[in-house]
């Protein structure tokens, strides 16, 4: 089966950063005002990220599964995800580095060591603390992605026989971990980071991706609405706290079951997505990476202000809507100007996916 191009997941991805978008009004109104935002109810677009790493895991199988065992390979896959993450991630890092030093409060930056900023521009594991006060606060999850991206290139760099037993191992030690069998000391970030349960949300995206090549799923329609279900009943429990799981059983899960639906449907029939959807699909990473910076300093800007615009509720949850709009159109033309050239200067050898 050919990889066809799936706007549905496109649509997908416009979708989770949205819901980071959201997620992360609620948080920044809590930090630099001290209320929140909409009564919290958006605070369960934290799952986008898990709708991220799905999504991620299924792109990655869905497009390089015949890659796997063919060492030849590699050095083209790494190109394309070295691409597809660094150069962006390194123009807007260093872009708020800048505009932190120069314009705004200069003290997390100077008490930051000099390991610290490699690592942020490796995007080896670190502290959230220090990544959301200095650096970029997402940049938790690119770790994620850059360790999934060498996992799965371990796949291509070795035959079957050998990398299998070293992932299921690997992949044994994350589920023992988050079934509480296996202990880790807690403040070893790395060990932490390595068998997170996290991790399985990736492998999700792969076995959807194996079903649906496998040709095992006949109608995702079934899929998509149960997913859908599950993702309702996984925000109110968020919100609530009715079951106390791990994202990963609730979103993680639910994401799964939409991938499968969504592309299973794709690959079936043509879907018309509207232009917008898939703007916004193909602008995520952008969206991602630079709106926290925005919110953060349109609402540090305006409580600097004489009045306090913020005392009406109700106007203060319409603003919240106001800066997460900017926000993402400011992540639009980050996507038109800056990453739409780099991919573009990258072509030759790296595809976007």
């Amino acid at each position: 089966m050919s990889a066809k191009r799936l706007n549905l997941i496109q649509v997908y991805r416009g979708l989770a950063a949205v819901l980071v978008v959201l997620a992360h009004t609620d948080l920044i109104y809590n930090q630099n005002l001290n209320q929140n935002f909409l009564f919290k109810i958006t605070t369960f677009g934290g799952s986008g990220v898990d709708f991220f790493f799905v999504l991620s895991g299924f792109i990655m199988f869905y497009i390089h599964q015949k890659d796997i065992g063919h060492q030849n390979q590699l050095g083209t896959f790494l190109f394309k995800r070295f691409t597809r993450i660094y150069p962006l991630y390194w123009v807007v890092l260093t872009s708020k580095i800048f505009a932190s030093f120069i314009l705004f409060d200069k003290s997390n930056i100077k008490d930051i060591g000099i390991g610290e900023f490699i690592k942020a521009f490796l995007l080896f594991p670190q502290d959230r603390q220090i990544l959301s006060s200095t650096f970029l606060g997402v940049s938790w999850t690119l770790s994620f992605e850059i360790f999934f991206y060498l996992m799965f290139a371990l796949l291509i760099a070795l035959k079957p026989q050998f990398s299998f037993p070293i992932i299921i191992a690997w992949l044994s030690g994350v589920f023992f971990h988050f079934i509480g069998i296996l202990q880790l000391p807690p403040n070893n970030i790395l060990l932490q980071f390595v068998f997170s349960e996290l991790n399985l949300e990736f492998v999700l995206g792969c076995f959807a991706a194996y079903a649906l090549l496998s040709q095992k799923i006949s109608n995702g329609i079934p899929f998509i609405y149960v997913g859908i279900f599950l993702y309702t009943l996984s925000a109110i429990d968020y919100f609530y706290k009715f079951l106390g799981v791990s994202s990963v059983m609730t979103f993680g899960i639910a994401c799964t079951l939409l991938v499968v639906g969504g592309a299973s449907l794709e690959l079936r029939k043509t879907i018309n997505v509207p232009n917008l959807l898939l703007f916004l699909g193909n602008a995520s990473y952008s969206i991602y990476l630079a709106h926290g910076f925005f919110i953060n300093q349109i609402t540090k800007v305006l409580k600097k202000l004489p009045f306090n615009i913020f005392q009406n509720l109700v106007f203060a949850d319409v603003l919240g809507f106001i800066f997460a709009i900017i926000a993402i159109i400011c992540g639009c033309l980050i996507y038109l100007y800056i990453e739409k050239p780099l991919l573009t200067f990258f072509k030759p050898k790296a595809v976007t996916t």
